[in-house]
């Protein structure tokens, strides 16, 4: 057995468990509301789950990642330089250029999106704010 397989039943479920929440980060994004898609939400869950610092998600990656005998922070922090531009790991040993390639706009894509996330909401516009400011 390889050093890197899970050596039971319950540290492979944990370990499909991680590498399903990377797989969503690289997916392409669907609309439709059907089980065999990965919708923006089911993204930014992903996305939450694996770079959180704090709260119920980084608590939850953090106890799966113990289970293995992985630091659940240390994943974070490599997923989240990732995100600002550390290089991500190719989706096979020998990839072909044309899987490099929809790796490279997948990688884009999420970037954007991890951008938009971190990004200070914009408030709306109030017309009660409107008034006050007009007084």
């Amino acid at each position: 057995m390889l050093p890197d397989q899970p050596r039971t039943p319950e540290a492979a479920l944990v370990t499909a468990i991680l590498m399903q929440a990377y797989r969503d980060l690289l997916v392409t994004v669907r609309t439709e509301s059907n089980a065999s898609f990965t919708t923006q939400s089911d993204q930014d869950q992903a996305i939450t789950f694996l770079t959180d610092r704090a709260g119920a998600y980084a608590k939850h990656r953090n106890a799966l990642c113990a289970l293995i005998g992985w630091d659940g922070n240390v994943l974070a922090a490599r997923v989240r330089a990732m995100m600002d531009g550390d290089d991500f790991a190719p989706p096979t040993p020998d990839p072909t250029p044309a899987t490099l390639e929809r790796q490279a706009a997948a990688v884009e894509r999420l970037r954007e999106r991890w951008r938009d996330l971190k990004s200070p909401r914009k408030r709306p516009v109030s017309s009660v704010g409107n008034l006050i400011a007009a007084e």
